[in-house]
């Protein structure tokens, strides 16, 4: 073979080279797109979910340790948007209650929520937190109390620690199941005196299907009483236990 036919094929496979190499080059810059997953917490306007809600309220009266109960149904309906003062969309959220199904819904308590491309932010009795991060992955951790205060009657928030518990669960609640659910802990702080524990459960185009909080102290005056359980021996503080029971659509 003469050297001409030689430098030939050696340009050859040197061009071939590059060729490859600029294709994979315009094959690893392609766009991507990433899922979210926004569809743990639906917004469309005509969506709701009505939960049953056992709410305990624990108190010492010096002799004995109560409790009292109330249980009730509250149904969150997502309504129409806003635009707050930096011109993000808010989509409100609609609060009635009743006291069970054969009753009237009360007039609403109404309150927005904000969802960003990274986090989803919900307004609680005026306290804004950061329920979810997306996209939601196993142990992903997160300061969900981030805009919340920490001092005086807020104290209470102090040291909370979100992160996802579960990405991907199957759940049964009110003999409903529910796949690929994302368990979410917000905190869960418990010693001989005081427990505080506050997870939620949210579901693939349903929302939260689930809560539990419970925020309760054995301390009552001067001495705590730690020889009885959360249920019998709380001094103070309340649970919360609510469920979804129906969701449109």
């Amino acid at each position: 073979m003469d050297s001409r036919n030689s430098f030939q094929k050696a340009g050859f496979l040197m061009l071939f080279a590059v060729l490859l190499a600029f294709a994979a080059c315009k094959k690893d810059n392609r766009n991507y797109t990433v899922d979210y997953k926004y569809n743990y917490y639906p917004l469309d306007s005509g969506h709701y979910i009505i939960y049953n809600v056992d709410s305990v309220t624990f108190y010492y009266d010096g002799i004995n340790y109560n409790r009292d109960t109330v249980r009730y149904q509250l149904m969150a309906l997502f309504d129409d948007t806003i635009h707050d003062l930096l011109d993000s969309v808010n989509f409100t959220i609609k609060y009635l209650t009743r006291p069970d199904e054969n009753s009237p819904w009360s007039a609403p308590y109404i309150t927005y929520c904000l969802r960003t491309k990274t986090n989803l932010q919900v307004i609680e009795n005026d306290i804004r937190f950061i329920k979810l991060v997306y996209p939601p992955s196993l142990n992903l951790a997160w300061n969900g109390n981030l805009f919340v205060p920490t001092t005086g009657v807020y104290s209470t928030f102090l040291n909370w620690n979100y992160y996802y518990e579960n990405a991907d669960t199957t759940i049964q609640i009110n003999g409903q199941t529910y796949n690929n659910a994302l368990v979410a802990s917000e905190v869960n702080s418990v010693n001989a005196l005081t427990k505080e524990v506050r997870t939620e459960v949210y579901a693939p185009n349903v929302g939260l299907i689930y809560e539990e909080w419970e925020s309760l102290n054995k301390y009552s005056g001067t001495m705590g009483n730690i020889t009885l359980g959360w249920d019998t021996g709380a001094g103070s503080g309340f649970s919360i236990h609510k469920w979804a029971i129906a969701h449109y659509p």
